[in-house]
């Protein structure tokens, strides 16, 4: 059994691991991957640039976390989202509306920043291996739910019709970030054909 010692102890260390994190979080959405050192965030969080160390083990374990962090809370927001009643085509369009929330909460930019990144990191690259597979994970999932509800055959298998939808969203993630606009590419014409598909396969 433990002493209250020492679950104030870990307490202690939890809240100062959130810190580091949510410091980390900051300096990586304000100077990118390359503008991002232990010093820096140790400075942002007000910590012992040891005490970074020591939670994460260096830049490169601090940055997985980070993304790791962000992305279950955001896979989450998603499963609650899907799991709720309602129409397939009513859910794809929040989660539509949901990718401009991403963009202006830094989100998308910690992804494809450490994508960027992980080319030439190992670490890095299985972290965002891992994160993008949660998200083909779950977007397979509900395709599968979806079809056996609506006894409905789909043009592909779920997990490649899954893959086709993240691809899309990865690519128009990359262009908005970029700083393509709707005149060039028009990204939400494209997301809205689909879920017009959707919605057609739910009306018939």
């Amino acid at each position: 059994m433990s002493s209250p010692t020492t679950d104030g102890r870990a307490l202690r260390g939890q809240a100062t691991r959130d810190r580091i994190v949510d410091a980390a979080r900051e300096v990586l959405v304000e100077h990118g991957h390359g503008g991002t050192s232990t010093r820096a965030v140790a400075d942002r969080a007000g910590v012992r640039l040891s005490l970074v160390h020591y939670h994460f083990g260096g830049k490169q374990g601090l940055l997985v976390e980070v993304l790791e962090r962000e992305n279950e809370q955001l896979l989450e927001r998603q499963r609650e989202l899907f799991a709720a009643p309602g129409p397939l085509a009513e859910k794809w369009r929040v989660a539509c509306d949901l990718l401009d929330e991403d963009i202006r909460s830094g989100y998308v930019r910690i992804l494809w920043e450490l994508w960027s990144a992980g080319l030439a990191d190992d670490e890095l690259a299985a972290g965002w291996r891992s994160a993008t597979g949660g998200w083909r994970d779950l977007i397979t999932s509900a395709f599968e739910a979806w079809s056996e509800e609506l006894d409905i055959e789909l043009p592909l298998r779920p997990r490649a019709l899954a893959t086709l939808v993240a691809n899309v969203f990865q690519g128009i993630e990359i262009e908005l970030l970029a700083g393509v606009d709707e005149i060039d590419a028009p990204h939400r014409e494209v997301l809205d054909a689909f879920g017009a598909l959707i919605a057609r396969a739910e009306a018939s």
